[in-house]
């Protein structure tokens, strides 16, 4: 239940500054693993409320790409098992980058 306010409150603060990637609202798109979705949800809270505005577009566009690139490997059956892995290195390698903000996560 708490995850689920938290995403949510997320989502809408997201929503509320205008953070989108390609047409639609990256935020509303699953990777469909749990490790993933942590990280994809701890990143973008993050950005939203520490990074300062002049640095947030970077970090937003990072983290849709990424999401792009973990979704794609979710629906693949063969890349689908090594994905929490993936998540895990490269989440630990752009959490790095979110310290200087205070990021914790």
């Amino acid at each position: 239940m708490r995850m689920t306010f938290i995403r949510t409150s997320a989502v809408a603060m997201a929503l509320a500054i205008g953070l989108h990637a390609g047409g639609g609202t990256a935020l509303a798109q699953e990777i469909g693993i749990p490790e993933c979705d942590r990280f994809i949800t701890s990143y973008e809270v993050c950005v939203t409320t520490k990074v300062p505005a002049t640095h947030r577009v970077t970090f937003s566009q990072q983290v849709a790409q990424l999401r792009t690139t973990w979704r794609s490997l979710a629906q693949d059956p063969q890349t689908r098992q090594q994905l929490e892995a993936i998540c895990r290195t490269q989440g630990e390698q752009m959490r790095r980058g979110l310290e200087p903000f205070g990021c914790a996560f």
